[in-house]
């Protein structure tokens, strides 16, 4: 058995991936077609070239220009069909998918389109791919006025589709600047209905920003966190409490975050015991999925079996996945292999 056939057989559980980053340049460019739209590039070919980021604010318009090709109940049901077709090809059987509702609210697309889309694409995923998906919905830190029409949002898609919301979350640039109350109070609300909190802290702004998530989100995990490295006080609180990572390697890099993988904090967040997961983040966008992600783990950081199974157990025992999915998924990784550890590439 090949190292990618091992990793694609292991039970998994994605829980950082965003539904807007994950559309592909192909049905991209299929949905710009659809609602007559133009996107940067002119084909898939020329779409894939433009995700060659040299900036934060780069990644944030391109995503932003994909994302307006969201537009009818199709459109939302097709991403999350497709991202399933992906998921179930590299052996991954739950995943939380962030999506942003509030900029797609703001085009004028009314919840209720937006709400069928993706309960007939969780419908779907789960029927025609046999994965399951919640969903995690969250605010831009730059625009706390939309935290509470987010959790409203929430509360509806719950209501439509009971059990389907995971969570809350936050994403967008971090900065001391942006005020957190507000959000703060809708984060108290959402957790008060049984949401998670799952904020985005401490890619692009230090360890202060991961204690805000901590203490006024009272987040449950943190979207990226690497920056925890910043403070031993805030490490022994994520170990001691149990709140992981929710880790993305590649676009970690590709948003220069960490300068390369070799030098990639994730290790030394391992060797200080804090628990993390790996995920892929938005893609497509950063040329990787979650298989990929453990192989350059595997080749940059030297892993084994025995450390891939307990990345891949965190995912799991850190996930929102219902109580049935979750065991089944923990027993099968339990099962011994009869395959060979994962190794490094040969140079």
């Amino acid at each position: 058995m090949s190292r990618t056939a091992f990793l694609t057989a292991l039970p998994k559980a994605e829980l950082h991936v965003h539904l807007e980053g994950s559309i592909t340049p192909e049905i991209a460019m299929q949905l710009a077609r659809r609602n007559g739209l133009a996107l940067p590039g002119g084909d898939a070919r020329g779409l894939r070239e433009a995700y060659a980021f040299r900036s934060f604010r780069d990644f944030l318009r391109l995503y932003i220009c994909v994302s307006r090709c969201l537009v009818e109940v199709a459109d939302a049901r097709d991403v999350v069909v497709d991202l399933a077709r992906r998921h179930a090809r590299m052996g991954v059987r739950y995943a939380e998918v962030t999506f942003t509702p509030l900029t797609h609210r703001a085009r004028g697309i009314s919840a209720e389109v937006l709400w069928a889309g993706l309960a007939e694409g969780r419908d779907e995923a789960q029927r025609m791919h046999g994965v399951t998906y919640r969903w995690v919905f969250d605010v831009v830190r730059s625009m706390p006025q939309q935290a509470e029409a987010t959790v409203d949002f929430a509360i509806g898609m719950d209501a439509r589709d009971l059990g389907s919301v995971a969570g809350v979350g936050v994403g967008g640039p971090e900065a001391d600047h942006y005020p957190m109350e507000a959000i703060g109070r809708a984060f108290d609300r959402a957790r008060a209905h049984g949401f998670a909190s799952l904020p985005h802290a401490g890619e692009n702004a230090g360890a202060a920003s991961i204690w805000t998530a901590v203490r006024r989100l009272g987040a449950d995990r943190i979207g990226h966190g690497v920056r925890a490295l910043e403070d031993p006080a805030l490490l022994q609180h994520l170990r001691d409490h149990g709140v992981a990572l929710e880790v993305c390697p590649s676009s970690n890099v590709a948003l220069g975050v960490a300068p390369s993988l070799l030098e990639h904090p994730l290790p030394a967040l391992m060797a200080h015991r804090v628990p993390v997961t790996l995920a892929s983040d938005d893609p497509p966008m950063f040329g990787t999925d979650l298989i990929a992600e453990y192989e350059r783990c595997i080749d940059a950081f030297g892993w084994d079996e025995e450390t891939v199974r307990a990345v891949v157990r965190a995912g799991i025992e850190h996930s929102f996945a219902p109580p049935a999915l979750r065991d089944e998924m923990l027993a099968e990784l339990s099962e011994p292999s009869s395959s060979p550890p994962p190794s490094r590439a040969r140079a």
